[in-house]
């Protein structure tokens, strides 16, 4: 595969990108877009962990946590592809087939300034393929000064929990002037395994390193940036899956151009990113066992991943007397490789994906009008161009060329496998049309009304359709199933709609929102009828490896509906009240089954207290059982539980502050329904029981700005 990441990079260096401008400021924040307005919430999470996990504290979001590394971001019942997720205006898709590498993991926390979410419709302006949201995280860039001469400014962030021993050290540095801005950030982060009440998560550590170079120029309404990062993952547990991560190296490039005129702004973007990721089975968890309580090395596996993907966007948006027009295209191009082999047989392979490419090329219009002094219009549609296609696949599962037994069995149907895989037509193409619309009202009693309406596609991912032989690499399901691909899978259709309303009197703030999305040809899981994929999943199963009954991706048919709501209420001048609760259904329409990883009905109360230099926060969170569960997917119920959590930040000058916390403050033991199954052999966890959540977790983390 040629790397498609030096040819960009050097394309781009005649190209004007926008600077990012930023400001320094106290708190990690956590920003939920409503329909009109920004939600902004101090962040209370220790300092060396997933930003994922940020999304816990919005309304209808959270996290699927398959390791501490690898949350992949989930909004009212949808999650992984079906999220459009973006790094400062960057789309990445990492390397592992099962999203070792999500791409909320390439915005480290120590580096992170916001995440946003639109929450509800999302217009078709925020990107291709939103049929689930769109999540963006911004990371520090440095800010312009009013003066010629350059000054140097900085922010140092350490960090340190004790739940697993982890630290974070980083430091961004700034040289800059009214025109410029030189920027580097370096990063370190580790931790051992976890822990929970009743015992260890093993394996959950991590170590991961990052480096940013950046440049921004600024001159009359042009502004322009350029950033280049590398981001390597070490060793990595991820409990949830069969392997871990062994290493994901990744360098990163992102450029932006803007240009304000007198009624319209012209805003271009380009990005890349080439991915190289290693994992195994056996370096961080126990190595395969046979009956005997030795090593089988016949059942040792690693596997190595690339992807290369570029994307650029151009927009432009006009400002009419009435509201504005916005119009643009986009395109994202991506390629993946996988391979399997063995350590102990060099002549062992699987082309888990060989010449795999997924690209789409989009355009758009969108409009926002006022029709009069109390009620707005948003409306767009927008046309997505999505091919792929895949390379010739082997395999040899027979490396010692044994003349009998399991091997020359599993051999022979792996070879009947790949050769029904490459006499398909594997290109497929689907013209994909999304629109939106959605009014706002305003009326007397402080209220905002909203009424939206949607249709949304997304056509399925590169595992879905072109995996050809049972495995696990299933863009981070983590329900223990093999599945295989289907590649003429129809996009999905998804038809939405959402009724809320804004009520601000000042001391008492809430924001409701009820919402409906009936999904035509949704894609799942479902048995497989093929008898060779059955008996090859069945012999994998009696080696231990895997479970039986594979299963296959088909459309089938699906519905999404829920409620959820944020709200603030002023005690005092220094005390507020704060509450979200999301609640999700997803339920199968073409059988009587529920859908798979669907977060269960939660709420957050917060207490916060704000003096002079200092703030205190009380909070408890509270999950419902889990019961609407997913026997396609041999989803487990998991009980309801509460915890009590307490942070504290000080000030202690305008450049110094210092958080303080305990989470899980009673250590209570809980199960986390979307944290899926244990994978490894740990004493304190049985095989595929559903893992544990975390214990009580002391943090602190300090940040000096100079």
């Amino acid at each position: 595969m040629q790397s498609k990441f030096l040819p960009l990079v050097l394309a781009s260096l005649p190209i004007v990108a926008v600077a990012q401008d930023t400001r320094n400021v106290q708190e990690i924040i956590v920003i939920g877009v409503r329909d009109t307005h920004t939600v902004v919430t101090d962040d209370t999470l220790v300092a060396p962990s997933d930003t994922a996990q940020m999304l816990r504290k919005m309304p209808g979001a959270n996290i699927n946590k398959n390791g501490e590394l690898t949350g992949i971001a989930q909004y009212r019942g949808m999650f992984g592809d079906r999220i459009r997720v973006s790094v400062d205006g960057a789309q990445v898709s990492g390397a592992g087939p099962n999203s070792m590498d999500a791409p909320l993991s390439y915005a480290p926390v120590a580096l992170l300034q916001s995440l946003t979410i639109n929450r509800g419709i999302t217009p078709v302006s925020a990107g291709q393929e939103t049929i689930g949201g769109y999540v963006e995280a911004k990371t520090y860039a440095g800010e312009f000064t009013n003066s010629g001469d350059f000054s140097f400014d900085g922010r140092t962030y350490f960090g340190a929990q004790s739940i697993n021993d982890g630290i974070v050290a980083s430091g961004f540095f700034s040289l800059a002037n009214r025109n410029s801005i030189f920027r580097a950030f370096v990063m370190n982060e580790s931790a051992d395994d976890l822990e929970f009440p009743g015992g260890t998560i093993m394996p959950s550590e991590y170590k991961r390193e990052r480096f940013d170079l950046g440049y921004s120029y600024r001159s009359g309404d042009h502004e322009f940036s350029i950033d280049l990062a590398r981001n390597n993952t070490g060793d990595a547990g991820t409990p949830s899956l069969p392997m871990d991560i062994l290493s994901i190296d990744s360098d990163l490039f992102r450029s932006r151009y803007s240009f304000d005129g007198n009624d319209y702004r012209v805003t271009a973007e380009l990005f890349g990113s080439d991915n190289a990721h290693w994992m195994s089975n056996f370096h961080l968890r126990r190595p395969p066992q046979t009956a005997s309580m030795s090593n089988d090395n016949m059942r040792f596996r690693q596997t190595f991943a690339v992807s290369d993907n570029v994307g650029f966007s151009l927009k432009l948006e006009q400002y009419v007397a009435n509201g504005s027009w916005q119009y643009g295209i986009d395109g994202h191009f991506t390629e993946h490789d996988a391979v399997i082999s063995n350590p102990n047989a060099g002549a062992f392979y699987i082309d888990n994906f060989n010449g795999t490419t997924r690209d789409v090329l989009g355009v758009f219009a969108e409009r926002s009008i006022s029709l009069s002094d109390s009620i707005g219009l948003d409306f767009g549609a927008r046309y997505n161009r999505v091919s792929a296609d895949a390379g010739e696949i082997s395999a040899n599962l027979n490396p010692m060329n044994m003349a009998m037994g399991m091997p020359v069995m599993m051999n022979n149907m792996a070879s009947m496998l790949a050769n029904r895989f490459n006499g398909q037509d594997l290109s497929q193409v689907d013209n994909n049309i999304d629109w939106f619309a959605r009014f706002s009202i305003y009326t007397d009693n402080d209220t905002t009304w909203y009424m939206g309406a949607a249709r949304k596609t997304r056509s399925a991912s590169y595992q879905e359709r072109y995996l050809w032989i049972p495995m696990e690499a299933t863009g981070g399901l983590a329900d223990g199933k093999t599945y295989v691909g289907t590649p003429d899978l129809d996009p999905e259709v998804a038809n939405e709609l959402e009724l809320g309303f804004d009520l601000e009197t000042g001391d008492f703030n809430i924001y409701p929102r009820l919402f409906y999305k009936e999904v035509s040809d949704y894609i799942q899981g479902t048995p497989s009828t093929n008898m060779t994929v059955n008996q090859f999943s069945m012999m994998m199963a009696n080696m231990g490896m895997g479970l039986p009954n594979p299963l296959q991706f088909t459309n089938t048919e699906a519905t999404f509906y829920g409620f959820d709501v944020d709200a603030d209420y002023a005690l005092s001048d220094r005390l507020t009240l704060r509450a979200v609760a999301s609640m999700v259904r997803g339920e199968r329409d073409d059988i009587n089954d529920n859908l798979y990883r669907i977060s269960p009905d939660n709420m957050l109360i917060s207490l916060d207290y704000r003096a002079n230099n200092w703030t205190g926060t009380l909070e408890s969170i509270t999950y419902a059982e889990q019961d609407r569960i997913s026997a396609t997917n041999i989803e487990q119920v998991t009980d309801g539980y509460s915890i009590l959590n307490m942070s504290a930040m000080i000030s202690f000058d305008t450049d110094t502050e210092l958080r303080l916390g305990v989470e899980n403050l009673l250590d209570e033991d809980y199960l986390d329904h979307l944290a899926a199954y244990n994978r490894s052999f740990n004493p304190d966890i049985a095989t595929r029981s559903r893992m544990p959540g975390l214990g009580r977790n002391f943090y602190a983390r300090l940040m000096w700005y100079f």
